[in-house]
């Protein structure tokens, strides 16, 4: 009601007859604010203004100068910045650093080759890769459950400043 109908919390503790500062601090514990709406609104691109701005990002990210930058950040995202990274840095240093070499070089130019056939729009070629790569090794994994990496979270603190 605060965000969808714009009422204030006054109006709502008249509504249901509770104490306004009853709400005030629900909507706060619940992280319903302004901010977390309009956060909302363009992350998950519920507007036109947001879908205008989303394809206008697209459009500048996804060209070939961007690969290599694309690559790395994503190799950081979902490898390095994780349990591999621990296994490295752990005293018993079960990956030395020409292993963590080999291993990053390896993911920054198979993810670069993913967004080089996303980019140029191939995706007959990527579906093929993508079928078999899992109809081979990856079927009989557990399901995904994608992880923000607390991307929305950096995203609020980076807002509040």
């Amino acid at each position: 009601m605060f965000i969808d109908e714009q009422k204030s919390d006054y109006m709502i503790s008249q509504l249901f007859e509770v104490k306004e500062s009853k709400i005030t601090y629900r909507r706060r514990k619940y992280g319903i604010t302004i901010r977390s709406s309009i956060l909302d609104d363009y992350l998950l691109v519920k507007t036109d203004h947001a879908k205008e701005m989303n394809n206008r990002v697209k459009a500048e990210l996804l060209v070939e100068e961007n690969v290599t930058m694309i690559a790395k950040a994503i190799t950081h995202f979902a490898f390095r910045n994780g349990p591999v990274e621990d296994m490295h840095a752990h005293p018993n240093n079960q990956l030395s650093e020409i292993d963590m070499e080999t291993l990053n070089k390896f993911m920054v130019n198979r993810i670069a080759y993913i967004f080089k056939l996303i980019i140029e729009e191939r995706w007959i070629e990527l579906d093929f890769l993508i079928r078999n790569t899992d109809r081979w090794y990856g079927h009989g994994w557990d399901e995904a459950i994608p992880d923000d990496g607390d991307t929305r979270k950096i995203i609020e603190l980076m807002l509040k400043k």
